[in-house]
């Protein structure tokens, strides 16, 4: 194993000791688990989808799916548990993409 190898290990296992990974770990199972939770998101991928499909061929996405999307989005909005694992995954994302710059610095120092 390279040098490179074992420092991108510690690293890796500096980030899943983090706090707030633990806890977004926690939070994706207990999600995956939920039935309600899974139900509401699949409804919502699919207005998505449809809006998706809507702006792709041009067309203005009518009234009734803009309000059934905004529903569904307040309704998953309302679910404690799914805030708190979204706001977990933004801040992850965010300490990802500073550890990723500081690494991009240092490699074209």
């Amino acid at each position: 194993m390279t040098e490179i190898d074992v420092k991108i290990n510690e690293l890796i296992g500096l980030i899943e000791n983090e706090e707030a990974v633990k806890r977004y770990k926690e939070i994706e199972k207990a999600l995956q688990d939920n039935e309600y939770v899974k139900s509401k998101l699949e409804e919502f991928r699919k207005w998505q989808r449809k809006m998706v499909i809507y702006e792709a061929s041009g067309n203005k996405i009518s009234d009734e799916i803009n309000e059934k999307y905004d529903k569904l989005y307040n309704e998953l909005l309302e679910i404690p548990i799914l805030n708190e694992y979204l706001n977990l995954q933004q801040e992850i994302n965010e300490m990802l993409h500073t550890i990723t710059g500081i690494i991009e610095k240092e490699m074209n120092r």
